[in-house]
């Protein structure tokens, strides 16, 4: 998946920024809480976590919604699941 040139800055940026915090831990939520901390969220926090974990896709997205401090964000990615779950019900 190709990124702006600001996005992709920013994500490698912030995969420098966690890369001792990872090899310090090696623990996903450990790394996650730092992403959050440091204004990581969303898209750019999966992809750095590939990076570090170097990881598919699927992986980086488990790592960051089990993630304890990412639980806002797997609530509101649940229900706008759920949402186009519904949608998708009522247009069939």
């Amino acid at each position: 998946m190709g990124f702006d040139a600001e996005r992709s800055a920013r994500i490698a940026a912030a995969q420098e920024a966690a890369l001792p915090v990872w090899e310090a831990t090696g623990d996903p939520d450990t790394l996650q809480l730092f992403l959050k901390d440091n204004g990581c969220h969303g898209v750019e926090a999966v992809f750095v976590t590939m990076g570090l974990l170097n990881c598919d896709l699927a992986e980086a997205q488990r790592a960051f919604f089990n993630a304890p401090c990412r639980d806002a964000e797997r609530r509101f990615h649940n229900h706008v699941m759920d949402l186009l779950e519904e949608a998708a019900d009522h247009d069939a």
